[in-house]
């Protein structure tokens, strides 16, 4: 682990650290300061360990994690927002890591991370869907991912505006990709409440919460010895880190 407030930097290949550094040097803060309301919905009293916080900004997310005991590597590619973000460590009682990097850049060992969260993440879209693999490929077995997205279901006016939601990852993208090794705990549209900072006027997210099974379940997508498959009726609750049982329409909230 790095020193307190110090930046990691590798080499990236992003061509929109400039860009993400110009927005932020335009104001003394872009964004409100508070911990996405998401993250903290769902993952207050979780048990803490290893976290990826992708896209982390100014720090508002990755420093609540640390509060909350978790071991926190975060990455940004706008050297302005991580120094930022570095400036508010707490050099007693947060463990964050900060590093200048993009997503497909920064070398993540596979299965590194018991929270992989992704809070409005600019992740460009590919053919290869590179961006939702890496993700993914980063979370621990019994480990959460955690996608929230701004609602564009009116994708037209968000062009109008010069977005095309077409052209970014959503939560929906990176649910089409988990297969019978995942559980998805939650995945919705949800109203949102913030104070203010850039993005303030969205009403609505989308979230996407989702857990990697930490070992095969034979009740999930299994085959029994006459050949019929098992329904799906258990779900791993990792706060308690033991199987439950419940119905396949009504995961109960974790």
């Amino acid at each position: 682990m790095d020193e307190a407030g110090e930046v990691t930097e590798v080499t990236t290949t992003s061509s929109e650290a400039d860009e993400w550094d110009a927005r932020y040097s335009e104001h003394d803060r872009v964004w409100s300061g508070e911990p996405n309301g998401a993250l903290v919905d769902e993952m207050t009293g979780a048990r803490p360990g290893r976290a990826l916080d992708v896209g982390c900004g100014e720090g508002a997310d990755a420093l609540w994690l640390a509060r909350q005991g978790w071991a926190v590597t975060a990455l940004d590619v706008s050297r302005i927002a991580l120094d930022r973000a570095a400036a508010h460590t707490d050099p007693e009682g947060t463990a964050v890591t900060w590093v200048l990097s993009g997503l497909l850049d920064a070398d993540l060992p596979a299965g590194g991370f018991d929270l992989v969260s992704a809070q409005y993440p600019a992740l460009r879209s590919t053919a290869d869907r590179a961006a939702e693999r890496a993700l993914i490929s980063a979370v621990a077995p019994g480990g959460i991912l955690l996608v929230v997205h701004h609602d564009m279901r009116d994708a037209d006016t968000a062009r109008e505006h010069g977005f095309d939601p077409d052209d970014w990852v959503t939560p929906g993208d990176v649910a089409a990709l988990l297969d019978d090794n995942w559980h998805i705990d939650i995945n919705e549209v949800r109203e949102r409440s913030i104070s203010g900072g850039a993005g303030a006027h969205h009403t609505h997210d989308v979230i996407l919460r989702a857990h990697r099974l930490p070992q095969p379940c034979p009740s999930i997508g299994h085959r029994t010895a006459n050949g019929h498959s098992h329904d799906r009726t258990r779900y791993w609750n990792h706060r308690e880190a033991r199987w439950s049982s419940t119905t396949p329409t009504s995961p109960p909230r974790q």
